[in-house]
Order: C-alpha cells, then structure tokens, then sequence
C-alpha cells in the first residue's frame, strides 16, 4: 500500500507559524502527511506553538534547540538539525516561509539534500540589503524549485531574475486567510489591559535600525507621548525584548500612557489593531495585518516589500532617520493623525481574498508522486 507523502514545513519565527497554520488546516482533508520542524530561530519563543493551539492547530512535531551564541551558528546548527530531519523522513518536498534565517537554514537543507524546495512569499523585495530579512528572500528563491507569491508584482519580480514561469503561482496571502476566519470575534474582544475610553494608537517596534539606536528610540518614544497628549489617548504596545532591553541600556523610560501588555497571543494581537485608532510600527507582517482588520498603518521604514499597500493608501512609510530632528518626532505625529481612506480589504480583491492555502494545496500536487 502506497504510504501519504510527506511535506515537510520549516518555521522559525512567530508570524511563521500564524502562515503555517492555514496550510496545515487546508491540508487536512488531502493525502499529504505534513511534519512541522520548528527551527528555534529565537531560543525564548515560548509562543510560536502558543498561537497553532490558539487556532486548532497541533504543535509542531519537532523542535530544535540551535546554539544562540551567535548569527553564524545559529544558522549552521539549524541547517544541520533541518537536514537530519530531511535525511530520517524522506520529505517528497520542503516548505519554507518568508524572509527569517530560519527560512534560509530550511532552503539551504534542502538544496543539499537535493529535496524539491517550495518558498511561500517569494518574489518580494525591500531594495534595502541592509536588512538580513532581504538577503534571506533573495538567497531562498534562488535556491527554490517552486515560488509562491503573494500578487502579481512578486511574480514579475522574479522573472526579471530569470526564474520559470511555469514554477511561479500566485496563492496570495496567507496571512490574509488567517485574519478574516478570526475577524468575526473581534467585534466584542478586547485585548489584555485595553485602555477602558479614548483613542489608542497600537504600536510594535523592534527592528534594530531603530531600537538599537539611542537618538531614535527617543525620538520614537517622544512621538508616542505627544500623540497620546495630543489625541488625550493611550499608547497599547507590546514591547519587545530587545526594545526593552535597550530601554534599560539607555536609561529610557516609556511615558504614563503607554501600556504594556506583555506578549500577546495572535488573536488578542489582532484585536489590538481591530480596535485601534491608528498603529504605528516597523514589522513587516504587521502593516497588512493592520489593513486586513481596517486601520491603517504608518512604516518606521524607508522601504517596504508590501508596495501594494502604499499604492493602496493602507499605510505610509516614514523614514526612522526623520526622528534625529528637532521636529521629527512632531511630524511622525502629523503622519499618524492623517484620516485612514484606503478600500477594505473585502473588496479590494488582494492577496487571494482568504483563498491562499487552498491554492498552495492545489501547486504542492506538482510534487505529490504518482503511482
């Protein structure tokens, strides 16, 4: 009797493991067999497999433990754990998402072991090779055999590279797929310490080019305190470890009306942006998580890989460099104060419309063997 072929998933990051969760519910009802390798990019991610049990989704089967001491071997500890795991199960295919070094470990594993890579998000560029998460991208696709893409732009982009038409499929967005199923509940959900009255600004700051910067975790926490002076509002922002751990470094502190809830479970996350009045931060994921739940978002980025939402009008960068002026942390408060006018996401028809991982079955039969 012919044994389910196996696919086996790479997540490393938490919004990874929110991606994975729509696949893995979509997969169900098929022949595939999916094992869930879970990277350990971040050794103090406790929540990851938090937020697959918060969606009815079981925890990843395998969990690796990569030394932290550094970049280079945490990459080199999570490659080798992938590629044992690639070596025991004999995946038909390896899937990666998005950007993470967690996603590059898994893609180079599987080009070593000579397993048909599939990368989800592919195609999307920043242009700023600064950012680890842009090396990563471009590294991933090269390597891939298939490419998933979140809209027609990332799929141009990537034959503008010289990859195969016919290895391109456009799915959209995952991520899309998981925010409208939990949109429903939002209406009467409030997240933990949710400020009982008034305006609130949700925010999220944690790249390194900002938070690891003196001079602009100032200027960013001055904004937060005169938005919320200005608005007579709240700031509701679950501050990272590393912006928490510079706070303290610098001797900073966060003004009276900034809540910190403290890590937020996804849904509660997406409450947080349901209900805000405006959000501000420097996450990828987060700018279109803000779209999909109906506010709009201001980028502490000079660039952004989702050009769509500013085509769209759903969110606008500002470049964190404009807080080393006297009036920078003002004008931040301009740009967050500016009316949100930019089409729902119902009817704006990106990203796959909540249709994605259906798609992304339908692309992984080209891997499936037959007998």
């Amino acid at each position: 009797m012919a044994t389910s072929p196996i696919l086996l998933t790479v997540v490393g990051a938490r919004p990874q493991f929110i991606k994975s969760a729509a696949l893995t519910r979509a997969l169900v009802h098929t022949e595939w067999t999916e094992c869930l390798v879970h990277a350990g990019q971040h050794a103090d991610d406790h929540m990851g497999s938090d937020f697959l049990v918060e969606l009815g989704v079981p925890p990843p089967a395998l969990r690796l433990h990569p030394c932290q001491d550094s970049r280079t071997a945490r990459m080199a500890d999570m490659m080798s754990g992938i590629a044992d795991h690639i070596e025991r199960l004999c995946p038909a295919v390896v899937l990666v998402y998005g950007d993470t070094d967690a996603t590059l470990a898994g893609a180079m594993a599987a080009h070593h072991a000579g397993v048909p890579l599939v990368h989800v998000e592919a195609g999307l560029r920043s242009g700023d090779r600064s950012m680890p998460e842009e090396l990563n991208r471009i590294l991933t696709d090269q390597l891939a055999n298939q490419w998933v893409t979140t809209g027609p732009g990332p799929g141009a982009q990537l034959q503008a590279e010289g990859m195969s038409p016919a290895g391109i499929v456009e799915a959209g967005d995952v991520m899309l797929d998981v925010a409208l199923a939990v949109k429903p509940v939002l209406v009467r959900r409030r997240p933990p310490s949710w400020p009982g009255s008034g305006p609130v600004l949700t925010a999220t700051l944690h790249r390194p080019g900002l938070v690891d910067d003196p001079e602009r975790l100032q200027g960013a926490i001055s904004a937060l305190a005169q938005w919320a002076d200005q608005q007579n509002g709240f700031v509701y922002m679950p501050v990272h470890p590393r912006t928490e751990a510079n706070l303290r470094k610098f001797g900073l502190a966060l003004p009276d009306e900034v809540v910190n809830p403290g890590p937020l479970g996804y849904i509660d996350m997406q409450a947080a942006l349901y209900h805000a009045t405006a959000v501000l931060t420097d996450s990828g994921g987060l700018q279109k998580e803000a779209w999909y739940q109906g506010v709009g978002a201001v980028v502490l980025r000079n660039t952004t890989e989702w050009t769509e939402l500013l085509d769209l009008g759903a969110s606008v960068l500002f470049d964190p460099a404009q807080l080393l002026e006297d009036e920078g942390p003002a004008a931040l408060v301009r740009t967050l104060s500016k009316p949100f006018q930019a089409m729902p996401v119902e009817e704006a028809g990106l990203f796959g419309a909540g249709r994605a991982a259906e798609r992304m079955v339908a692309a992984l039969e080209t891997w499936r063997p037959h007998s």
